[in-house]
């Protein structure tokens, strides 16, 4: 009679089951009584503890066994079987106080590979979470709110000044105060950050926020109703609309609108292209796995589950298998290998007990990962550079690297974790890095460029500069009320580039180079129209991908027009050329997406692989090349229409090749081609971001400013100052001065 009720098989529509075996456990004595069964009498009170639990999905079970219950009905260990795995098993403790009324709070979680212990003071409260030797310390204040958490590596946070339940003051490391405001519903009505900038928010009476206000900037107003919520901010307005069933079925950003589908489980069946009926279509199994996933020009990928693995079938008809090893839940698995169409691509994995991955590999060659008892990643040995040495601070911060037979490189941190200092040996530049209470990078201060920074109260950097040797270079960015970038000034020569942001933020014009820029819905550049009068056009397939490009002269005149056609898969087959159809190009690849014929006017093209994917031959014509690896993976030399050997430094570096020469710093960047040969020698320096700063070359150095994502921004060689121009990544013109 202690079981009944208790679950004993459940059988899913496809076949899938599970199954459960319960064991009685004393409670007291006295009689219980069942009358749906009649009269059924026992003499005392017993519960029903679950001894084991197991999954069959795909013909494989998937099983957990609890034993050493408590006199709570906690488990003191826990056993998982599963495909591919040789099964774990976790110890547990518990805390009880009944004199408190508290039971079943976790206490220790101990495996061979890992440990979890908690302590809790007399109420119950956690004091002290330590995971594998890292551990987090609280306090509480009189009610209960937490007073201070004290993190990895003696970092410091207090909460102070509560108002149900939020607190109003919370001091965090490097004197970094945030402050709110709550109002007696227990909302955030403000808060303050530790720049002392203020965003302010507002509720309805459902406590919805209605109403953001940033420090800068336009504010948000937030509109509801029962079938949809608007998200209005200056000029943009975003719309999303639910179903009956409270899902989304369509979300209106600015002119751009997306909509979804659902079935009677709530999953998405179907998900359109931006201001499109076509789009891409889902379906699901029994268990709620996407089983193919199907595209605008119905091409479609499938997915086929089996025991402990699945079988991905791209849009080109080429299957890769994917294995996975389990313990007590499907829904947790680890890959271990996957294997494509190539079975010489096939890679497989092992794992430790924390499920970390401990080595990689392919074909001959194999990469080993190692760590320490904290869990974190200590080491990595590659074929091509032998063994990575990291330490670590408690926090996991990596405090030091040495790659190979490389120089040790150290790394310091201050009291957020960020890092304000890398240390490099033997002549390569260290870098101090200073931050700002929002944690923004203020100045990445390198001997050979020092970078700086400063940020709108919104967050948004305002000016970022290049130092170096008497020199500065700075471009100053201006936003509108939305924070969309509205224009660029570049100093020393303070030409200003307007933009124009449309409503979603994207540049009309470029001033001064471009007049006009038009996009497709889903973002994609249609239509450039330079001040000269040439246009550059872009047309779109089924699948959103660029199905032509066209540049058109002032006068008309096509200069360049080519048609592109793709697979399933999205690899360019064709490149056709409407000027002059001998520079049309056909191209093939196999079955695991890797080019392997490329006929144009060149003639016949052929390239093969090895069992890695390092190319091996290309022939293009009359013209061949064939690439030879050493032992340890390395691009050895090449042989044929041209020749060449390689040799490598400590960081996989190629050191020489050809006749070039080549020297890096301990950053890994390349500082000298040719020191040894006056007339062909070239240095180059770098700044504060790893950025390079200058190029030397026969007596004459070039100075360079890189904006932070890389882009080349700006030269200077003597006076004359050369200045680059970009529309997303993509640079549309330069302008040289005097």
């Amino acid at each position: 009679m202690w079981s009944i009720g208790s679950p004993v098989k459940i059988t899913r529509p496809d076949g899938s089951y599970e199954t459960y075996k319960w064991q009685q456990r004393f409670i007291s004595p006295g009689r219980d009584y069942v009358f749906e069964l009649g009269v059924v009498i026992d003499e005392a009170i017993w519960a029903a503890d679950l001894q084991e639990r197991a999954f069959v999905r795909d013909g494989a079970t998937y099983s957990s066994h609890y034993s050493n219950y408590d006199a709570y009905g906690n488990p003191g260990t826990l056993t998982e079987t599963g495909p591919n795995s040789d099964g774990r098993t976790t110890t547990l403790t518990w805390y009880n106080n009944t004199d408190k009324w508290i039971i079943a709070r976790p206490i220790d979680q101990m495996s061979p590979d890992s440990s979890v212990h908690r302590i809790y003071d007399e109420n119950g409260k956690l004091i002290n979470y330590n995971r594998d030797g890292v551990a987090t310390a609280y306090t509480y204040d009189a009610q209960g709110n937490q007073a201070t958490q004290i993190r990895p590596g003696d970092r410091h946070y207090s909460y102070t000044n509560y108002k149900l339940g939020t607190p109003q003051t919370e001091v965090q490391p490097e004197g970094i105060t945030i402050s709110r405001a709550v109002d007696d519903a227990g909302n955030v009505t403000s808060e303050t950050n530790g720049e002392g900038h203020t965003t302010h928010y507002e509720y309805d009476r459902l406590n919805r926020v209605t109403s953001i206000t940033p420090p800068q900037g336009a504010g948000q107003k937030i509109i509801y109703t029962p079938t949809s919520k608007t998200n209005l901010r200056g000029n943009l307005s975003e719309i999303t609309e639910y179903d009956l069933s409270g899902r989304v079925s369509s979300i209106a950003r600015g002119d751009v609108t997306t909509t979804y589908a659902y079935d009677a489980y709530g999953r998405v069946t179907f998900t359109s292209d931006p201001n499109s009926s076509m789009g891409t279509s889902y379906q699901y199994d029994a268990l709620g796995r996407v089983i193919r996933i199907t595209h605008a020009d119905g091409t479609y990928q499938s997915t086929a589950y089996g025991f402990a693995h699945k079988v991905i079938t791209d849009e080109r008809g080429n299957s890769t298998t994917y294995n996975y090893r389990g313990y007590g839940d499907p829904e947790k698995l680890s890959l271990m290998s996957f294997q494509p169409s190539d079975p010489a691509a096939s890679i497989t994995l092992t794992r430790n007990g924390r499920e970390q991955v401990t080595s990689v590999t392919q074909g001959n060659f194999t990469r080993h990962y190692g760590y320490n008892a904290n869990g974190y990643l200590i080491s990595v040995s590659n074929p091509e550079t032998g063994d990575t040495v990291y330490a670590r601070d408690i926090a996991g911060n990596m405090t030091s690297k040495q790659m190979g037979q490389s120089d040790i490189t150290t790394y310091t941190y201050d009291g957020q974790s960020r890092q304000i200092a890398i240390d490099y040996a033997q002549g390569t530049s260290s870098i101090k890095n200073t931050y700002d209470k929002q944690n923004n990078l203020l100045i990445a201060d390198s001997s050979t460029g020092i970078r700086s920074f400063t940020y709108n109260p919104a967050g948004f950097v305002i000016t970022e500069s290049l130092s170096i040797e008497g020199k500065l270079f700075e471009l100053s960015y201006s936003y509108d009320e939305n924070d969309r970038l509205k224009s660029l000034t570049h100093n020393p020569s303070g030409r200003v580039v307007e933009y124009a942001p449309d409503v979603l933020g994207r540049p009309t014009t470029v001033s001064g180079y471009v007049s006009s820029i038009a996009y497709w819905p889903n973002g994609m550049i249609k239509q450039i129209i330079y001040v000269n009068g040439s246009v550059t056009s872009y047309e779109q397939n089924s699948r959103l991908w660029p199905a032509s490009f066209n540049i058109t002269s002032p006068a008309g005149v096509d200069y360049l027009k080519s048609m592109y056609d793709y697979d399933g898969a999205g690899n360019l087959l064709t490149i056709r050329d409407g000027v002059d159809n001998n520079m049309d190009r056909t191209l093939a690849y196999d079955s695991l997406d890797r080019l392997v014929s490329a006929d144009g006017f060149w003639g016949k093209g052929t390239l093969a692989y090895d069992g890695v994917g390092n190319l091996t031959q290309k022939t293009l014509g009359d013209s061949s090349l064939n690439y030879n690896y050493d032992a340890q993976n390395r691009l050895a030399s090449v042989e044929g229409q041209r020749t060449a050997s390689m040799n490598y430094d400590a960081y996989g570096n190629v050191s020489s090749s050809a006749d070039n020469a080549y020297l890096y710093n301990n950053a890994s960047n390349l500082v000298c081609v040719n020191c040894e040969s006056p007339d062909k020698k070239v240095e180059y320096q770098y700044d504060g971001l790893n950025q390079r700063s200058s190029v030397s070359s026969a007596g004459s150095k070039i100075y360079e400013m890189q904006d932070a994502n890389g882009r080349l921004r700006m030269e200077l060689e003597g006076d004359q100052l050369t200045e680059y121009f970009y529309l997303g990544d993509q640079r549309i013109a330069q302008q040289v001065n005097p």
